[in-house]
């Protein structure tokens, strides 16, 4: 019944995709795959952070995203481990504090990145692998910004765990607005023929389900939502705590993507216009729990 529920989130969170062309790419029904597979998931790694050259910290698009959606695992009853780098750790610790997060941050080294990864693979035995805004590898070995800058000297390869996860089988999800993030050689076509630099920047590694959202903060809240619909329940966080992940970020360092500035602002987006998505996704999850107990009712 929650069909036309999950079509609604799809729409909400496409929102400025035409800003980057991204707009063409038109994927049927990867959020509720998405969100069922994570449904059946064990243990979930959530990779995240996209470093900001000009001031070597990571930038506030993907870790509310991430921590959104590990806030909600978690509430499920899956075991969550949130992977990143050095410039996005402590960004993501301090938001782990707001949210009441159980799950460790785990700092992927420049060096020696194979071999970490694959001791994480190890210790943990994920079930499922999500990237939500993380700078994933070019066809040419290295990592670009949106505006083709070379991030490759100073961002650790994560694109390791997910090639580990298509040798073992394991199960992998990912979440992007750009085409330069991990999981968009599913889409590669459709960046490198629509977005600027397409064919520099775009990611080769696939994955199993791809949530392009116009920022990838509401891709996460998009998963949660779509975790709420399947388990009637609201697992989305309020606008309050959303101002304060945000604020918990640009206090240690976090900058906005696109502006670069240390501001209460997602790739250039207000503070408000962030919060209408998530109350936009909050109030469709209260309409679909309320037309299920109406039904319900009614039997």
């Amino acid at each position: 019944m929650y069909k036309k529920y999950f079509e609604q989130i799809e729409k909400i969170v496409r929102k400025n995709l035409d800003k980057r062309g991204m707009d063409q790419i038109r994927l049927v029904g990867e959020l509720e795959k998405g969100a069922r597979e994570l449904w059946t998931s064990a243990t979930v790694f959530i990779v995240t952070g996209f470093c900001i050259r000009d001031t070597l910290t990571g930038e506030t698009d993907g870790p509310i995203g991430a921590i959104s959606l590990a806030g909600a695992l978690e509430q499920l009853g899956k075991k969550v481990v949130i992977i990143t780098d050095k410039y996005s750790k402590e960004i993501l610790e301090r938001c782990c504090v707001v949210k009441k997060i159980c799950a460790p941050v785990e700092s992927v080294p420049h060096k020696a990145a194979k071999s970490f990864c694959d001791q994480l693979i190890e210790d943990y035995k994920p079930s499922h692998i999500i990237a939500i805004e993380r700078p994933g590898r070019a066809k040419d070995g290295h990592c670009y910004s949106m505006r083709g800058e070379d991030l490759s000297d100073i961002v650790p390869n994560t694109d390791i765990l997910f090639e580990r996860a298509i040798e073992r089988g394991i199960t992998t999800l990912a979440v992007g607005d750009g085409g330069n993030e991990v999981g968009m050689g599913k889409v590669r076509s459709f960046v490198v023929h629509y977005v600027h630099q397409g064919e520099k920047i775009c990611a080769a590694l696939s994955c199993d389900c791809l949530l392009v959202a116009g920022v990838s903060n509401w891709g996460g809240h998009a998963l949660t939502a779509a975790l709420s619909l399947l388990s009637d329940s609201m697992l989305l966080h309020d606008m309050y705590t959303e101002i304060k992940l945000l604020k918990s970020m640009v206090e240690v360092g976090g900058v906005d993507g696109c502006t670069k500035k240390r501001a209460l602002t997602v790739d250039g987006l207000s503070l408000e216009e962030n919060i209408e998505i998530l109350q936009k996704l909050r109030l469709l999850v209260e309409l679909a729990m309320d037309e299920q107990k109406k039904n319900i009712r009614a039997i």
